[in-house]
């Protein structure tokens, strides 16, 4: 077993024995307050106990180690509730985002950690957006369309330029543009207007009418003409 390995496992109990005691304080908490305002509430917080469906046992999906699906599953149902996209649990899908060795489990970290709006998750991001699979780019760039970071730019363009990336990862990164206003930013976009692809021409026209204050319909030439001329919006 590597190091880098073995750290990550040593992680997984760590978070396990402190999920174990926090979940425990949290559900008698919660379920004590739900039961002065809402019996209702109460009633099915005390029926989820029962049944096992409760944050703890989510929390140990997430950590199983034979089973991709039931990883995934675990962090859906954490993300789920409005706890689960606070500490501990987003440090933990950070950390799911870059090792896990399915990309799917990796995707629904990233998810989680948009859903949660962690600023200080960008550089993971960033790094997803070179991710060998198609869905994990997806969302890293869906993550950063939500919040953005200067050094997101420069890998967008690349992907939204490249013919060969898929049309999905090219839509969104031309979406997470939308909050660079430069001209390199612009120009990219204004040459995507007149491509095959209807979505992405309209996706790279949206996001072109919120840099920029004004609207030139699809028309490439038009676009290029207004950011040299007189009245070029980037100075």
């Amino acid at each position: 077993m590597t190091a880098r390995k073995w750290r990550f496992e040593i992680s997984n109990l760590k978070f396990i024995c402190v999920h174990l005691c926090s979940s425990v304080v949290l559900f008698l908490v919660c379920s004590g307050c739900q039961q002065v305002s809402n019996v209702g509430a109460f009633g099915q917080n005390l029926m989820n106990f029962f049944s096992g469906n409760t944050p703890l046992n989510a929390a140990k999906q997430m950590e199983d180690r034979y089973f991709p699906d039931e990883r995934r599953e675990g962090i859906v149902r954490l993300a789920n509730q409005s706890f689960g996209l606070r500490e501990p649990y987003v440090d933990r899908y950070r950390q799911i985002a870059q090792l896990d060795s399915d990309w799917l489990v990796r995707a629904t970290a990233i998810r989680s950690l948009n859903r949660a709006r962690d600023a200080s998750a960008t550089p993971i991001f960033i790094k997803a957006l070179a991710d060998q699979n198609e869905v994990v780019r997806v969302e890293a760039a869906k993550a950063l369309a939500n919040i953005p970071d200067p050094n997101a730019a420069a890998p967008l363009l690349r992907l939204i330029a490249d013919p060969n990336e898929s049309r999905d990862v090219r839509i969104w990164s031309a979406h997470a543009l939308r909050h660079y206003r430069n001209l390199q930013v612009a120009r990219t976009l204004a040459t995507q207007l007149g491509g095959r692809e209807f979505g992405l021409a309209w996706q790279a026209h949206k996001s072109l009418v919120s840099i920029t204050g004004r609207d030139l319909a699809y028309n490439e030439a038009a676009w290029l003409d207004y950011f040299t001329g007189p009245e070029r919006p980037f100075g």
